[in-house]
C-alpha cells in the first residue's frame, strides 16, 4: 500500500505512526545531550551509562517505528487468500 493510499484509508493511523517517530527522535536527541559522561564513579543523577542504555532502548523504538512505516508503503495491501481458489 503506497503512503497515498495510507492516508486515504486511515489518516489517523498514518499520522499517530509518523508523529510518534518524530517525538522518539527528539527525545533521543534531548536523551544525548543531556547524559553526563561515560565514568563509572558517579551514578547519580543523569549518568552516562544510563543514557547509552536509554539511547539504544530509543534506537530499537525507531527501528520498530521505521519498519512500520515502511509496511505501509507496500505496494500490495494484503498477502494472497490461502488456500487458493480452484480454477475450473
Amino acid at each position: 500500500m503506497s503512503m497515498r493510499n495510507a492516508f486515504q484509508h486511515n489518516k489517523f493511523v498514518l499520522g499517530g505512526v509518523v508523529a510518534f517517530a518524530i517525538w522518539t527522535v527528539l527525545t533521543f536527541i534531548n536523551v544525548a545531550t543531556s547524559m553526563g559522561p561515560l565514568t563509572l564513579d558517579n551514578w547519580v543523577g543523569q549518568h552516562g551509562v544510563g543514557g547509552v542504555i536509554g539511547l539504544v532502548a530509543l534506537a530499537i523504538v525507531i527501528g520498530l517505528a521505521l519498519t512500520t512505516y515502511g509496511t505501509l508503503a507496500e505496494d500490495d495491501p494484503a498477502p494472497e487468500e490461502w488456500p487458493p481458489e480452484s480454477a475450473e
